[in-house]
């Protein structure tokens, strides 16, 4: 068991508003975001001296402009002109997750009290994926200049042989995509808050990379969300009550050439960041109350029950029906409706929500006595990050 459990505490959050084009900078929803997750803390802006992100927009062929597409440590630090600053960091790889867990090291090492992380994201105008043509190199010499080379394409191919593999069918998918559009419900800040979901929707809606349907996909959205860390000890003198940082794992399984995006390297990735998530804890997915995956697309909910844990494989589209997902469910997912209702701004949201229901902070879909809350907050391919959070310092 991991000896600095629940050493670490989430003591606020913060939302910007969320908008399909962009009316202000990015910057200014980074900014929202975070002056916000500092108040959610009843902190004040001196209090903060860390700073962490991952800041790549992932947009092929759009230029990264600190501040308008992305949002820097140099920018935030710009902005803020933070007094006691001590410590910053943002992370190159393992996504959002790493910057998170990044902090928490920081947070351990005394090099800092307070460190705010945040996820900004852009969506640029035109197409989202530029795809390169006749100036394709490397592996995408082979797949760009014919139109492949999106992540839903590649991860299309990946869902096809899942479901040719354990013979099952696409349409099962329907009930994951009813279930976080009818959780959004409770989140005036996601993007579909407001919108329902049909079965006739989900069934209608235009193929965008098959297997993948419109629903399958989360939407390109602008905006930002944050959240502020801290020890234990100081956060129990904070105004909210905190969420405990129970354990964190990182993928340690890597692709080799020509495997990105194959459905081996989700399971094997999967499985091994949630091993080292679940010894380090002492928990197992039995313990689990309440769990947000990450689904940029809906197939990586799929693989993250399997390679996590929580079903054995080729059995979660199964595993997801008769109401085992919903919030008063066996086991409650993606209670905030997920990226597919939240839009597009990568794991940090599914940190900020398995905090939130850790705490007992989760509004109108706060899952009752929910104690042990799993994040899975990147897909398990690449940059896949798990962490579990208490709502006791055990």
């Amino acid at each position: 068991m991991w000896e600095n459990r629940c050493k670490i505490a989430v003591s606020g959050v913060g939302y910007s508003k969320v908008s399909r084009a962009a009316d202000v900078p990015l910057a200014a929803h980074a900014l929202e975001a975070v002056k916000g997750a500092i108040e959610d803390s009843g902190l004040e802006m001196s209090d903060i001296d860390g700073l962490s992100t991952y800041p790549e927009l992932p947009a092929t062929g759009h230029a990264e402009v600190d501040g308008i597409s992305v949002v820097s440590v140099n920018c935030m630090m710009a902005m803020l002109k933070l007094p006691s600053l001590t410590w910053h960091m943002q992370v190159g790889n393992n996504n959002i997750g790493g910057a998170v867990q990044t902090a928490a090291a920081a947070l351990l090492a005394g090099l800092c009290k307070h460190v705010v992380v945040w996820r900004a994201m852009h969506n640029p105008k035109g197409t989202y994926q530029n795809l390169p043509g006749a100036q394709a190199m490397g592996p995408a010499q082979f797949t760009g200049p014919y139109g492949f080379g999106g992540p839903g394409q590649h991860m299309a191919v990946a869902y096809t042989r899942y479901l040719e593999r354990n013979n099952q069918s696409r349409d099962k998918m329907v009930t994951l995509a009813l279930a976080q559009r009818k959780h959004t419900q409770h989140n005036p800040h996601a993007f579909f808050h407001g919108t329902p979901l049909s079965r006739e929707d989900y069934f209608n809606s235009r193929m965008v990379a098959y297997p993948f349907c419109l629903f399958d996909c989360d939407i390109p959205v602008q905006g930002a969300v944050a959240i502020v860390m801290t020890t234990a000890e100081r956060a129990r003198d904070l105004k909210p009550k905190p969420a405990y940082l129970a354990s964190y794992g990182q993928r340690l399984h890597f692709e080799v050439a020509g495997r990105i995006g194959s459905l081996a390297n989700y399971m094997e990735g999967g499985a091994s960041s949630a091993k080292l998530t679940w010894e380090r804890s002492g928990f197992s997915p039995k313990d689990v109350d309440v769990a947000q995956i990450y689904d940029g697309f809906s197939a990586s909910v799929i693989y993250g029950l399997e390679s996590y844990g929580f079903c054995k494989e080729g059995e979660a589209l199964d595993y997801i029906q008769d109401g085992r997902i919903e919030l008063d469910g066996e086991l409650p997912l993606n209670t905030f409706g997920g990226s597919l209702g939240t839009g597009r701004i990568h794991g940090l949201w599914h940190i900020i929500e398995g905090a939130l229901q850790a705490s007992g902070r989760a509004g109108s879909r706060q899952v009752k006595d929910a104690n042990v809350s799993f994040v899975g907050a990147s897909a398990p391919i690449v940059t896949g990050t798990t962490f579990i959070f208490t709502r006791e310092p055990y």
